[in-house]
This record gives C-alpha cells, structure tokens and sequence, in this order.
C-alpha cells in the first residue's frame, strides 16, 4: 500500500505542477484560461481523493479493525 500511496501522490503532484505552469506563464491569460486551468486543479483533486480513499479502503478490507 505504500509505494501505491506514493505514487498516487507523485502522480497527482506532477499534474498540479503542470496546471502552475500553465498560470504561471509569462503571457497574456485567455478569456476564461484560468477558470479552466484552476477547475482542472479542483477536478485533479477530487480524483485524487477518490483514489486515495479507494486504495485506504481496500487496505480497511484486507486488516478488518480490531474491536476495543
């Protein structure tokens, strides 16, 4: 599960990375260019959440928690 965790990570790091580039441009902004880029950042976080909370998950199944 570990390396899985951190390659969800690094993926989802690289994408963001890639989406500041993309504001941080030296030249003039689209009508609309950073609404698009800042709801790819909001929809690259929701997958990462979904992807994290499924890989947590599966890890739930496989170590059921133990009763106090």
């Amino acid at each position: 599960m570990h390396s899985e965790i951190l390659n969800l990570l690094d993926c989802h790091l690289s994408e963001l990375q890639a989406l500041r580039r993309e504001l941080s441009g030296r030249r003039a902004a689209l009508p609309g260019e950073r609404r698009k880029v800042a709801a790819a950042a909001l929809a690259a976080a929701d997958r990462y959440a979904r992807a994290l909370s499924s890989i947590l998950a599966g890890a739930d199944d496989q170590h059921p928690a133990i009763p106090h």
